[in-house]
Parts: structure tokens; C-alpha cells; sequence
């Protein structure tokens, strides 16, 4: 017998029988009971895990900046080659041509933005100064510049009025400044000259508001005097300045060139590259095509053409045709790179109506390949779904959004990544374009996409390498209604922010025209498309 003491009063008795516990069979007793409990708080932090929202995947390094980040967003980008290799019909000024023959009559900023915007660019650069040594602001470092001509009495400034007209008109600025002067007397005097190309590059990243990238090169002629650029100097105090901005140049630090003038990119193209194994004026142009897999440094590319022969406007070229550049587009936009079209600014001022027409019929054959996403009214599925069915942040229908910040990730530990579109019925389409959350790292190496015959068979259309931010692949016309794009590798679980199928009635898709890409007929259904005769009064 024992006595315990009531819970609710301790002060009166209780008297239970009881037999007493052996020693052995109360540490079994215990031993239960801590498993039990055990096993009970297993099952509720279980229960709470999986009530909980699984994370996003990792990002995979390196990754982008902020600035490198806004850059990539905006597509296209128009730079001016303009100065007084405009009136003496040159492209590579001595830099002793009389100041005064400078004066565009009928100079309008606002015109040279609102073409580059209505052409759905989203930045304007400006040559502020040239291998010539012309500035077109008033810089108090030489009495090379604007301050010296008749053009608005010497008080004139073609970077402030671009400023202004890019700030009303919601468009980005950028500058070149060309290392090489060909005026500047200290020029050759490495450590005097650099001071002044300093104080230049101070003079136009604090005058004139917010500038989102600053355009480099290597320029210097063979044979040119001596002399070291201190880039990294440059590049410190531009980011100082502009915190907000990219360097371009041969080798980044932010974009890099592609190593051509053509805008073509190379088929597989990285933004990941080394900028240890680069040399601003000595990179090796295929390492520059296409980036490097085994990149440590996040370096975009820019592919930069001119719409002319020449950089500089000059009377007797005429711009290349929309169609052409509607190629280079593929091959710059549509290679993971930012394009850069030269329109420059004809003697007068203004940008040439014969390149205006051009912009115009390559603004509407983009839109008229590019409003109409077939895949918008298909059902789609994919071969898994990160978190399962149930978390719909991971769904396969964001790549139907526009932008790069949803996309679909697929269930972790998978060797199988698809994603699957149903049509409904057979439609006719040659584009496909698809773009990767680059915020997360870029990731794929290699992709295909199949469509199902009337064999009841799938069958491989093209194949293509990285994606990057934007892919576009142009592939002969097939007819089906299902299509499925397959990734067969990838650095880490591909993730899929944008898919786009659409119909071009304009190009001529041929072996030579998706070089470096695989293409597969045997089996599909092939439409081959008529030849575009360049004008567009019968189809616009």
C-alpha cells in the first residue's frame, strides 16, 4: 500500500493499492514511453514540414548584377556615330579637320529618340567622342569640341540635348568615349593622358544625369604612339560615378563584345566567360562568340552592327534591307546577346527617312512574327513540377508569362525535363523561342524540340545549345499539334521562365541560315515557304 496526495488538495490522501514495478520492467516501461514520444514529435515536425512551401531551387553561379540584369531586359540598343567625320564623308577623322565645319542645321535629339523608341529600342548611345578627338560637349579639357563651331553660336551640346530627349522620352542613355584622340596633344604621354581622359569621363558621367552604360573599345592605329590605357582606373571611377552602369569593351567588365561587326553571335553562346583569359584590344574572337562554360565572371555579350557599310553617315551608302536585319535579330537577340544597331545622324542633323523606313518595316515584321504566341491556347504539362502538383509557383503555365521572374522548375533529382503543348488541332509554325530566369544562372547546354507525325511517332524538328536569356531557332515550317521541348542537359535543374511558338512568313529557313544548329525532316510534315520580295505594301 502507498499513500499520494490528492492533485486538486495535497493536503488529503489518497490511498491506492498497487504492486510494486520490477527494476527491469520499468526501463522497458521508460524506454517506450521515450519512443513513443519520439515518434509523436517526428510525425507532428513532419506534418508541419510538409505543410510548409518548399524553397526555390539555388541559384547557380556566377550570376548578373543588377546593371547587367536591366541591360539584358532591354533587347536592343541604338548608338550614333556622329561628329565631324559627318561633313568631311570619313570614318576615321585625322583630327585636324577646322571645328567650324561642324554644324548640323537641323540637329533634333528628340527625333533620333523617338525613332529609336518607336523601333522598340531601348537605349540610345552617343559617340560624345571620337578617334578624332571632336567632342560634342563643351569640355573644359580641350578647345577641340562644339564650344568652337558656329552650330548654335558655340553654346551647343549634342549629349545634353540627347540627355534631355532620352529622360522625357523614358529611355535609357549610354556614351563613348574613344581612348585613342588623334587631337589631343598629350596623347603618347601615358600617365598625363590618362589624367585627361579622366577628367573627360568625369565631365560626362556627372553633367548629364543617369548614364546606364559607358562604351569601350581598344582603338589605337597601328603604328599609333606608345602608350598604356589604365583601364582599371577607368573602370573604378565609372562605377563610382554611375553605379547604376554597364562597361562594355573588349573583354566587360560588364558586356562584352562578340568579336565581329556583323551582330552575329556564335550559335552556342554563355554570358558566363573568364575575364582573366580576355584583353581589351587582343581577345580572341571565337572566345568572345561564345563564352565559356566554365565561366567564373557574368559577361553578356553585345553584337554591334551599323545599319550602313559605314559607321558614320555618308551620302552615297544606303541602309541594309528590314529582312537583314531581321536576320541579324536571330542571330543577336535570338542568341542570348543585346543587338546594337549604328544609325547615324546624317550633315543635317537628323536621322536619314531612307533608315527610318527600314526600322519601320523591321519594327512591324517583328510584330507580326512575334504578337501571336501559338502556345498561348495549348494545354500544357511537363515531366514533373518542383514541390508537386500542389505548388503552383513552380507551374509549367508561367512560361507563358512574359518577363524572366516565374518559371517552371522541374521536381528535384529527375533525369527526364520536359515540357509538353497540346494545340488542340495541327497548326503550322517555324519559330520557337524560350528563355531562362538568367537571376538564377544560366543553365542549359543542350535542348531539342519533337513534334508527333501523322506516323504516330515523334520526331526531332531542331536541336540548339544554350538558351540564356532569349533563344529563338528558326527551323523549316511543320504542322502538328503536339510538340514537345525536351532539355538534355544542363548545369543544374533547368528552369524555363518563357515559351514561344510562332509562325515567319518572312524568312527563308535554309541549311546556311541556322548554321551550327540540327535540323530533322524525315517523317515530318515540311511546308516550304515562297521567297519574300523585301516589300511589305502587300502584306502590312
Amino acid at each position: 500500500m502507498r499513500e499520494e496526495r490528492n492533485a486538486r488538495d495535497p493536503t488529503i490522501l489518497t490511498t491506492k493499492t498497487r504492486e510494486p514495478m520490477p527494476y527491469f520492467t520499468g526501463i522497458v516501461f521508460l524506454l517506450f514511453s521515450l519512443i513513443a514520444t519520439t515518434t509523436t514529435t517526428a510525425e507532428a515536425a513532419s506534418s508541419l514540414s510538409s505543410s510548409l512551401p518548399k524553397p526555390p531551387p539555388l541559384p547557380i553561379l556566377p550570376l548578373p548584377s543588377a546593371a547587367q540584369l536591366s541591360w539584358q531586359l532591354g533587347d536592343m540598343a541604338i548608338i550614333l556615330h556622329f561628329g565631324t567625320n559627318t561633313f568631311t564623308d570619313s570614318e576615321w577623322g585625322t583630327g585636324h579637320a577646322d571645328p567650324s565645319i561642324f554644324n548640323p542645321t537641323k540637329l533634333d535629339a528628340r527625333q533620333w529618340v523617338r525613332v529609336a523608341k518607336n523601333a522598340g529600342f531601348s537605349r540610345v548611345i552617343l559617340t560624345a567622342k571620337h578617334h578624332d578627338g571632336f567632342c560634342l560637349w563643351p569640355s573644359a579639357y580641350t578647345d577641340y569640341s562644339v564650344r568652337s563651331t558656329s552650330w548654335k553660336n558655340g553654346n551647343g551640346d549634342v549629349l545634353a540635348d540627347l540627355a534631355d530627349a532620352a529622360r522625357e522620352a523614358g529611355i535609357d542613355l549610354g556614351v563613348y568615349l574613344s581612348p585613342w584622340d588623334r587631337h589631343e596633344t598629350s596623347y603618347g604621354r601615358t600617365y598625363e593622358y590618362n589624367e585627361h581622359y579622366m577628367a573627360q569621363m568625369s565631365e560626362l558621367l556627372t553633367g548629364y544625369g543617369e548614364i546606364k552604360e559607358v562604351w569601350l573599345d581598344g582603338a589605337k592605329a597601328e603604328g599609333e604612339k606608345d602608350m598604356e590605357y589604365f583601364f582599371d582606373s577607368w573602370f573604378a571611377l565609372i562605377h563610382q560615378l554611375q553605379p547604376g552602369a554597364v562597361i562594355f569593351s573588349d573583354a566587360g567588365p560588364d558586356t562584352r563584345w562578340i568579336g565581329d561587326e556583323a551582330g552575329v553571335a556564335g550559335s552556342t553562346c554563355w554570358s558566363l566567360f573568364n575575364r582573366s583569359s580576355a584583353k581589351i584590344g587582343d581577345t580572341d574572337p571565337q572566345y568572345s562568340r561564345g563564352g565559356d562554360p566554365y565561366g567564373h565572371d557574368w559577361v553578356p555579350a553585345e553584337c554591334d552592327v551599323s545599319i550602313r557599310s559605314g559607321w558614320f553617315w555618308h551620302a552615297s551608302e544606303h541602309p541594309k534591307s528590314a529582312i537583314t536585319l531581321l536576320d541579324i535579330y536571330y542571330n543577336s537577340v535570338g542568341r542570348n546577346c543585346l543587338f546594337l544597331l549604328n544609325v547615324p545622324p546624317n550633315s543635317s542633323g537628323l536621322i536619314s527617312e531612307e533608315d527610318i523606313q527600314v526600322l519601320e518595316e523591321f519594327t512591324k515584321i517583328r510584330q507580326t512574327i512575334f504578337s501571336h504566341n501559338l502556345a498561348k491556347n495549348a494545354i500544357l504539362t511537363a515531366s514533373s513540377q518542383r514541390g508537386g502538383k500542389s505548388d503552383s509557383r513552380f507551374d509549367p503555365i508561367h512560361v507563358l508569362e512574359e518577363g524572366i521572374f516565374t518559371y517552371w522548375a522541374p521536381e528535384e533529382y529527375q533525369s527526364d525535363w520536359a515540357i509538353n503543348l497540346d494545340f488542340g488541332e495541327a497548326l503550322s509554325f517555324n519559330v520557337l523561342q524560350v528563355q531562362e530566369p538568367i537571376h538564377m544562372g544560366q543553365r542549359i547546354i543542350d535542348f531539342h524540340i519533337d513534334i508527333h507525325t501523322k506516323e504516330d511517332e515523334w520526331k526531332t524538328v531542331i536541336s540548339g545549345t544554350t538558351v540564356g536569356y532569349r533563344r529563338v531557332l528558326r527551323f523549316l515550317t511543320v504542322k502538328s499539334q503536339y510538340l514537345r521541348i525536351v532539355f538534355d542537359k544542363s548545369r543544374a535543374d533547368p528552369l524555363i521562365s518563357f515559351l514561344g511558338i510562332y509562325f515567319d512568313p518572312f524568312s527563308i529557313v535554309n541549311d546556311a541560315s541556322v548554321t551550327n544548329s540540327t535540323l530533322y525532316f524525315n517523317g515530318t510534315e515540311v511546308i516550304r515557304l515562297t521567297a519574300y520580295n523585301h516589300s511589305l505594301s502587300a502584306k502590312m
